[in-house]
């Protein structure tokens, strides 16, 4: 009997990673706003993929960006043709990748600053810049000398969801925060249930009393 269910409940990544550690030989169907992609296994690897008229990798990368939709596993329904040779973690790891280099679309612009973490994370000792941003990487807030916060949030965006999705594969602890440098400054980033959190540091600052600072700060 087919398996079914939701890509909410497990996405896609999951169910590649599921298959081929079990070495599953089937197809995967997945529909999701009235398009259709399918995912063949074979000995522990996915070896064809389509979705309208991409096949192979690249089929696989934009069914890897869906985050609802439907799934039907179908076992011992042998591909048509093969067309993908990377390992599946090598596909898993391209395919987030691809997906953190997309440009994130800005929706118009609401006042959503939020002024009174913004003062409280910039008086932290330590911090010269502060950024808040929603997870699609719109700026909620950003109080940054010679800067909008754009790029930062952008960044911060970035890692946070690079790091949570790398965790879940490889069934780790959650991501908590970060450091990235960018250029001449460094930036500690801050996962939060709603937003990620941005904090630029000076020279000598400690990411870590600065993150344990922050945590105090925003559990107010």
């Amino acid at each position: 009997m087919p398996l079914q269910g939701s890509l909410k409940e497990m996405s896609l990544a999951n169910l590649i990673q599921v298959n081929c550690q079990e070495m599953r030989s089937a197809r995967l169907t997945l529909d999701h706003a009235g398009q259709t992609g399918e995912v063949y296994f074979s000995d522990g690897q996915v070896i064809h993929a389509t979705l309208g008229a991409l096949i192979g990798e690249p089929a696989i990368f934009e069914l890897l960006t869906w985050e609802e939709g439907l799934f039907t596993l179908e076992r011992d329904i042998p591909a048509p043709t093969h067309t993908i040779t990377a390992g599946w973690n090598e596909l898993l790891l391209e395919g987030m990748k691809r997906a953190a280099e997309r440009p994130i679309p800005s929706p118009p612009r609401e006042e959503k600053m939020e002024p009174d973490t913004l003062a409280q994370l910039k008086a932290i000792d330590g911090i010269t810049g502060v950024v808040i941003s929603a997870p699609d990487g719109v700026v909620l807030g950003a109080d940054i000398p010679d800067s909008d916060g754009e790029n930062e949030a952008a960044v911060a965006v970035f890692i946070g969801a690079a790091a949570e999705q790398i965790g879940e594969i490889l069934q780790i602890n959650n991501f908590a925060h970060g450091v990235v440098t960018l250029k001449n400054k460094r930036l500690l980033v801050l996962r939060q249930p709603d937003r990620y959190i941005g904090l630029i540091l000076g020279e000598n600052a400690s990411p870590a009393i600065v993150a344990n600072a922050a945590a105090q700060v925003l559990r107010t």
